[in-house]
């Protein structure tokens, strides 16, 4: 399976200024290269390379390898469109592939406009770097230098289970389990109602400091859902392989479309990370050989765990859920992460 890596860069101030200069010049070529590329309408790489190499060997700091990696990135630049000349930031990325870039153990020697730095790193998952396999992006973010490694992580053997852990997702719950272990939304929803105040504000505002404050502000809460969403998958993908379970997830593919909410929650229900949760969920579970089995959602949240009938008004609120023909009663997230749980084994397709 193929991941990304992210990995911090410790660079020393004196790094800091050639890293920051290698960015100027490696895409200062990149817009060279682009102006000659849309002067002369040529986008296939190996022909803007003939057209541009020689001259930037000669007029530039940039190694042969750089050079080659400017016009890769040019080229994918106008795969996407030739209707503009591409322009490129002082601050783009940059790619780095094995000839010009190797990983020691704590520390990574690239190229650079000085030639080749030594710096040390720290990242997440140094359990992955044994991994590494093609190129990575160099980038850099409010003063900071990350690379962006690729990863080709081996997945373990999918294992045959008849034992399957219901997941239901929600709102109020980010989700519930059919052991009954919920993972409350209430701090998402707390940090977005809190930010969506704040959004609003700035955007009355208009003013540049605004804007730029604007963008920070979706940054953070961007992140925030991101590693919420992490960490949810992460306790959930553990607890089936512990108690040897697959797991049985909805199927939300159209789930906006088909589900109505009160107007209330639109925002909130406009603002969820719909499918990320599930696909964190899935990428987890694929590296833990546990088999996903994706289920129709439809009625999990009318229909009794116990007995199986169906009615609208066996959901008495939010979160509970009382039978009218049993009359059993249990949390309604519960209720449907059980109904979830029971629905897997009968022909449903395998996702992983």
């Amino acid at each position: 399976m193929k991941l990304t890596l992210k990995i911090k860069l410790l660079p020393t101030e004196e790094q800091t200024a050639i890293l920051l200069e290698t960015f100027r010049e490696a895409n200062a070529a990149c817009n060279r290269i682009s102006e000659t590329a849309w002067k002369e309408q040529t986008f296939n790489q190996f022909r803007i390379h003939k057209l541009v190499y020689h001259d930037l060997k000669d007029s530039t700091s940039l190694s042969a390898q750089m050079i080659v990696r400017c016009i890769s990135k040019v080229a994918n630049a106008y795969k996407s469109g030739k209707k503009v000349q591409r322009t490129f930031l002082p601050w783009g990325g940059l790619a780095y592939d094995a000839r010009i870039l190797s990983f020691k153990k704590d520390s990574v020697s690239l190229w650079t406009i000085e030639g080749r730095q030594t710096i040390p790193f720290v990242c997440h998952r140094p359990d992955w770097l044994p991994y590494i396999k093609g190129e990575a992006d160099l980038i850099t973010n409010k003063g900071k230098f990350y690379l962006l490694q690729t990863v080709e992580i081996p997945e373990e053997a999918v294992r045959d289970t008849e034992k399957f852990l219901g997941v239901d997702f929600g709102i109020k719950n980010l989700a519930t389990d059919s052991d009954g272990e919920s993972f409350s939304g209430e701090a998402v929803e707390k940090i977005r109602q809190k930010r969506t105040s704040h959004k609003q504000r700035l955007q009355k505002k208009g003013t540049k400091s605004a804007k730029r404050r604007l963008k920070k502000v979706s940054g953070r809460e961007h992140r925030f859902k991101y590693n919420t969403n992490h960490v949810v998958s992460r306790k959930l993908v553990l607890k089936a392989k512990g108690t040897g379970q697959g797991m049985a997830l909805e199927d939300l593919s159209g789930i906006r479309d088909r589900t109505t909410v009160r107007s209330g929650q639109r925002d909130q229900f406009g603002k969820w990370a719909f499918g990320q949760l599930r696909s964190f969920v899935e990428y987890k579970a694929r590296m833990h050989g546990i088999p996903v089995i994706l289920v129709d959602p439809r009625h999990t949240s009318r229909q009794c765990s116990r007995c199986g009938h169906i009615d609208r008004k066996n959901r008495k609120s939010q979160s509970e859920f009382q039978c009218v023909q049993c009359s059993f009663s249990l949390n309604a997230d519960w209720n449907a992460a059980i109904n979830i749980a029971s629905r897997a084994s009968v022909n449903t397709p395998v996702a992983v």
